[in-house]
């Protein structure tokens, strides 16, 4: 069967062939500069080709035609890009700039996408590396430098376009957890030796994060058109309630996250007897056989955005008083109808335009589950013991929830997910499923990166069943109360908040109609963008006012989260 003609990847052949050209010629010039531009225009050709091929179902470009290429260019590339193998010792600084174009002839692989593959600095001298890499057009750059914003580099690289500064190993992993560019590649360049030591670290950080990304693109593809339209509707609150970054808790020293697991059931009578000492954490599922308990947690999560049947259930359901009511702006309107004394709001940075509006700070976190969340929350609220209970991350036989963990919102999962065998609590296999298995690993890895910083953490996995948290202490509720002399002590415990921002119902209204007068416009240019595709004879000048108009899309686009 003939190849489906693709048009566009007809088109790059076309241009590579005219590369391999302009290179050959060239060549006999030795202009470095040419030689360079030439090569790196051929990587991004490739690159471009590539993910036509692959949209066509075909791995990679075939490379082996004369129309693409041939042995005599690939050689000179192969033995050019290699010069600096032999370069003088004294020139090798990444202060040099001829060093430091020879170093990423090198480095670059012989297909690199510009626009979306990403290039990581590790610890730069200068901004001189930085500066090359922007001059020769690429565009994702993350630089790792463990320092204080008072260093002349990172003050530098601060305000740079398409730069993201990461001063620890967490804000590497969030920043690839964040990061929305579509990377087949990425790579590391580490400019002092020192780095090496840790690459380890720093691979797993970015992997990490990049698994975290997966999760929250594939989340946000299904839920993306709700987020929007629920942060639009909720923007209001954030006048009268508080804002995540002013919480703080006082008079206790451990944490317990309740999830929802069935588990949980064997916990809450233990649960009841050290409420009073203990900071008690919530997702909003288990807080009815938290109130069958007669335990009244400190702090409840929602951050599922839900449905509208869903919220309507139970938005008006008064026997559940909450203390505090942390939600996400991205929840489902309803929510917010929930009684609670002080509600508590945040949202991710992908609002950045929000909270540069407000001078709001925006959730500290990417994590795929309300237990997580808790978890990061803990651990910044300094808490150094912090207890996980019914966080199964597993089925026991035929159950995924805990007796009455369902009585405010549905179950999601269906039994026949829990396919994935890991190994549990108590030392047999479990069955889990796709998204646990992932919050499983996720836990570890934050286990491991925390103990690295902060060795007098103490983590601990109280479920008494479901799956094993690698990097957490496994014991049951009791021998954790126990160890902390958790039934002798006395406490005064204090959530309390802290008046940091204040935004007037004046600056939210001028925000909202802004924002709306700005997606109106949007619509209409997209609608002219259509018309003007639609047209079936495409003339240059055409073609030219079709780009502008979608510029102009663009530039609107990149004004509003």
């Amino acid at each position: 069967m003939n190849e489906i003609f693709n048009p566009k990847a007809n088109q790059l052949q076309k241009n590579l062939a005219t590369l391999n050209a302009k290179l050959a010629q060239s060549i006999l010039r030795q202009n470095d500069s040419e030689i360079r531009s030439l090569i790196d225009s051929r990587r991004f050709c490739l690159a471009q080709l590539q993910s036509e091929r692959i949209a066509q179902n075909r791995a990679k470009p075939d490379t082996s035609t004369n129309q693409i290429t041939n042995f005599e260019i690939d050689n000179f590339i192969n033995v050019w890009c290699s010069r600096i193998k032999s370069a003088a010792e004294n020139s090798a600084t990444f202060g040099d700039e001829t060093f430091c174009n020879q170093f990423l002839d090198y480095a670059l692989p012989k297909i690199w996408h510009f626009d979306n593959d990403i290039v990581v600095v590790i610890s730069p001298p200068s901004t001189k590396i930085i500066d090359v890499l922007k001059h020769r057009k690429q565009k994702n750059i993350v630089v790792f430098a463990e320092g204080d914003d008072s260093q002349p580099v990172l003050k530098s690289l601060a305000m740079s376009e398409n730069v993201h500064v990461c001063k620890s190993i967490s804000d590497l992993e969030r920043t690839f957890a964040l990061l929305q560019a579509p990377a087949k590649q990425v790579i590391k360049i580490s400019c002092t030796t020192d780095a090496l030591k840790t690459e380890e670290a720093i691979s797993e950080a970015i992997n990490a994060g990049k698994r975290t990304r997966f999760e929250n693109t594939r989340t946000a593809a299904r839920f993306g058109h709700s987020w929007a339209t629920n942060v639009a509707k909720n923007l209001p609150v954030i006048e009268e309630a508080k804002n995540i970054h002013e919480l703080s808790v006082k008079g206790v020293d451990d944490a317990v996250i309740v999830a929802s697991g069935p588990s949980l059931n064997k916990n809450v009578d233990q649960l009841c007897k050290i409420q009073d000492r203990v900071f008690i954490v919530t997702a909003l599922r288990s807080l009815p056989v938290l109130h069958e308990a007669g335990i009244e947690p400190d702090l409840v999560i929602q951050l599922d955005a839900e449905d509208d049947d869903v919220a309507k259930q139970l938005s008006l359901d008064n026997q559940y008083q909450i203390n505090n009511f942390l939600f996400e702006l991205v929840v489902n309107p309803g929510f917010l109808l929930i009684p609670a004394k002080q509600k508590v709001w945040s949202l991710a940075p992908h609002f950045s335009d929000i909270h540069q509006h407000f001078g709001t700070r925006p959730t500290p976190w990417s994590v795929p589950s309300v237990s997580i969340y808790a978890l990061c929350l803990c651990r910044a609220l300094n808490f150094k013991n912090i207890v996980f209970i019914g966080q199964d991350l597993a089925a026991d036989g035929q159950k995924q929830y805990a007796d009455g963990a369902t009585n405010m919102l549905p179950a999601h999962a269906k039994m026949s997910m829990f396919h994935i065998e890991v190994p549990g609590f108590y030392g047999k296999s479990v069955m889990t499923r796709n998204s646990f298995e992932y919050q499983i690993r996720r836990c570890s890895e934050l286990a491991q990166n925390w103990c690295q910083t902060q060795p007098d953490l103490n983590l601990v996995n109280a479920t008494e069943g479901g799956a094993f948290i690698e990097g957490f202490d496994h014991m049951s509720l009791e021998s954790f109360s126990e160890f902390r002399n958790l039934y002798d002590i006395s406490t005064d415990k204090k959530v309390e908040f802290n008046d940091n921002v204040t935004i007037s119902d004046i600056d939210l209204r001028n925000y909202v109609r802004r924002t709306i007068s700005t997606l109106d416009s949007m619509v209409d240019i997209a609608s002219s963008v259509i018309k003007l595709d639609a047209q079936k004879e495409k003339t240059r000048g055409l073609n030219k006012k079709i780009q502008r108009t979608v510029k102009k899309f663009q530039s609107l686009n990149k004004t509003t989260s």
